[in-house]
């Protein structure tokens, strides 16, 4: 059985998906190169790959104590055999939660066909006037906007996500983020530079959480 390339995977995490305990499985590979990126081995595909049927065995095993598996990555909807991976998860009788960039509507769209995805965690990187700031490559913004209609007329666990870089973004980009996704659930991260793809953004300032937090009082924030 084909499965994507996994890069990482964490048996047990109480954070990936909020009120859930779950395994994660990061896939490897990204289609974008978003500067601040904290998973740069992983989106550029060069972290080492582990095997794909050890870790699924280890799922199974662990079932009884899990809620669910969150499949992050990299960029898992890059894998065409990315379902296979999910069916197996679901048929350890876990629920799933995707996180994606939504750069493919179609891939998402089949997922929720076969009822493979339980929840979707889309990241929204910025206004989409300045979204190519945020990706480091050339987006398809109309595919990422579908992707995000896609999700608000779905009936599954739905949540968009900003990561909040200050070097390269400010308040009023974050306000135009919320009315991109609105009437949908939006959550702020908060970007940990040290860990930035571009080593130009390393050294920058990571953001105040007490500011961000009265900027957005009614907003959780993460990280």
């Amino acid at each position: 059985m084909k499965l994507p390339p996994i890069g990482s995977y964490v048996s047990t995490s109480f954070i990936d998906w909020p009120g859930h305990v779950v395994a994660v499985i990061f896939t490897k590979g990204c289609n974008w190169r978003c500067p601040f990126c904290h998973n740069g081995p992983l989106a550029l595909g060069i972290a080492e790959e582990l095997d794909g049927e050890a870790v699924l065995d280890d799922v199974a095993r662990r079932a009884s104590f899990l809620d669910g598996v969150a499949v992050s990555g990299g960029e898992p909807t890059i894998h065409d055999s990315l379902p296979s991976l999910l069916r197996c998860i679901k048929r350890a009788g876990l629920a799933v939660k995707l996180d994606t960039n939504g750069s493919d509507p179609s891939a998402i769209g089949e997922l929720l066909d076969e009822g493979l995805i339980d929840a979707v965690a889309m990241d929204i990187k910025g206004p989409w006037d300045k979204y190519e700031r945020f990706t480091g490559v050339t987006v398809d913004l109309k595919l990422v906007k579908r992707s995000v209609e896609l999700l608000k007329s779905s009936s599954i666990d739905v949540e968009f996500r900003t990561t909040y870089v200050p070097h390269l973004m400010d308040e009023e980009d974050l306000r135009t983020v919320r009315r991109q996704v609105e009437p949908g659930r939006w959550v702020i991260q908060l970007a940990d530079m040290r860990l930035a793809l571009d080593p130009a953004l390393a050294g920058t300032a990571s953001p105040e959480r007490e500011r961000v937090a009265k900027a957005f009082p009614d907003v959780p924030i993460r990280g």
